[in-house]
């Protein structure tokens, strides 16, 4: 079988890459092979056991494949022969292709723990099977400890706190839960949040074991404290799934992933790569990082579909501003850019911007609740927007986009001065508060006296 235009990966990524595609080609033969007979929605898995109630409530639709004359083929690709333009599927077919997009996703990364190999440790894998078959095993469980609080260990958490019956803990081997990702202040109020629903935290430490005989017991930390546990989930981050590529002489990073250029080609003619497989590029820093989201994977894909034949629109990749966002028990945290503690490490010299608002006005209006700002600031004459952190309830969701186009516009401290916006007392924040133009203006403050100018 040939097609014109071959997508490996079914996830957020390869959907996007395909509807898009046939928006630009519509003459073009469209083939998306996943091996999964059914995907799930990667973001939506942890709230699989309480809110959404199933794993069948969090299925991806393939509509959007139908509707749009996409042929689905259900089968493990095994080998890519990029100079035949072929790739084997474990079946044995063959399918022959001019364009070639890889959407391989990631898969859960594992540590060396001892014990690691016994039963009842979970992954948190993209698998509905599994995910059906974990589901259960966690709704019978008392004892519940999950291994890393990141943004996933956190969110399962918070969801599975909603089953009162359950005992649950975090261990950290950092200060705080979600410390990689917000600055002090913001992780500890997402940790008071877990606290007040009877979420154990246990932060600083380590696991040394994981006991039990074939089915795990307990986990022992390195201070010798022993935690029972009829379950434990493992979420310590996620590794990309390169050896497909490799195999096929695909150039892939040191640090992991598919290296790929500003429009997601490989250095292979014809093959692109995209999601959480290919390798990204901070859009500060330019270093190359890895940063698996799949509001990142989406935007790749659409670079790739509106490039795939010549460079018809000019939709480089200009690097990953990195916006990340999560929900614990009513409060909403979002970080885009460089925070704080990144800007000290990349050895960025900053101005921080701070704002506290309320989300409506005046406050006793029902259902208002406080939001807070931090902004930074580029230390120079242009004084650039280089990332925020806000966290409040959930409208913050649509202001941390706003910085993020923000920040891929290059937008200044000086820009939020004259910024028009629209406000309402039931949907914003009072116009004379508003509070990304007043932790701007904040940060304005400083910007003068660092650099003693009287006007600006």
């Amino acid at each position: 079988m040939k097609t014109d235009i071959l997508i490996i990966g079914g996830g957020p990524s390869g959907i996007v890459a395909a509807t898009t595609a046939r928006k630009n080609y519509p003459s073009k033969q469209i083939i998306l092979i996943r091996k999964e007979k059914q995907a799930v929605i990667p973001c939506g898995i942890p709230y699989i056991f309480y809110r959404l109630n199933s794993v069948e409530q969090n299925l991806m639709s393939d509509q959007s494949l139908s509707d749009n004359k996409i042929n689905l083929v259900i089968g493990e690709v095994i080998e890519i022969k990029p100079r035949e333009k072929k790739i084997i599927i474990k079946n044995g077919d063959i399918l022959s292709y001019d364009k070639l997009i890889l959407a391989l996703g990631s898969e859960p990364q594992l540590i060396p723990i001892p014990g690691i190999e016994k039963r009842g440790i979970w992954l948190v894998k993209k698998d509905f099977e599994y995910l059906k078959k974990f589901r259960q095993k966690v709704l019978k469980s008392k004892k519940v400890v999950i291994i890393g609080g990141g943004f996933i260990g956190v969110e399962f958490a918070e969801e599975l706190s909603s089953i009162k019956r359950l005992d649950i803990s975090i261990i950290e081997k950092l200060d705080h839960c979600l410390i990689t990702n917000f600055n002090k202040d913001f992780a500890i109020a997402a940790e008071e949040k877990l606290k007040n629903k009877g979420v154990k935290l246990f932060t600083k430490r380590t696991v040394r074991e994981i006991g039990g005989n074939k089915e795990a017991e307990y986990v022992e930390l390195d201070n010798g404290e022993k935690l029972p546990a009829d379950i434990i989930i493992l979420s310590i981050g996620a590794q990309p799934n390169i050896d497909l590529a490799k195999k096929a002489g695909i150039k892939t990073e040191e640090k992991g992933g598919i290296w790929v250029d500003e429009y997601l080609r490989t250095n292979i003619s014809d093959v692109f790569a995209i999601g959480d497989c290919a390798q990204t590029k901070d859009f500060i820093s330019g270093r190359n990082i890895l940063i698996m989201l799949a509001s990142v994977a989406t935007t790749e894909a659409r670079i790739v579909a509106n490039n795939l034949y010549q460079i018809e629109l000019v939709r480089e990749n200009k690097g990953t501003i990195g916006v990340f966002s999560t929900y614990i028990d009513g409060l909403a945290l979002g970080a885009v850019g460089l925070t704080e503690k990144r800007a000290k490490k990349e050895k960025i010299d900053y101005l921080i911007g701070e704002a506290e608002a309320s989300n409506h006005h005046p406050t006793s209006l029902p259902g208002a609740e406080k939001i807070k700002v931090k902004l930074i600031f580029s230390k120079t004459s242009e004084g650039l927007l280089l990332g925020g952190e806000i966290i409040g309830p959930e409208s913050i969701g649509e202001m941390l986009n706003i910085l993020s186009l923000a920040i891929q516009q290059k937008v200044s401290l000086f820009d939020f001065n004259t910024w028009q916006i629209a406000t309402h007392p039931l949907l914003t924040s009072a116009p004379t508060v508003y509070p990304i133009i007043t932790a701007a203006q904040d940060a304005l403050v400083k910007f003068k006296n660092t650099f003693n100018r009287s006007k600006v």
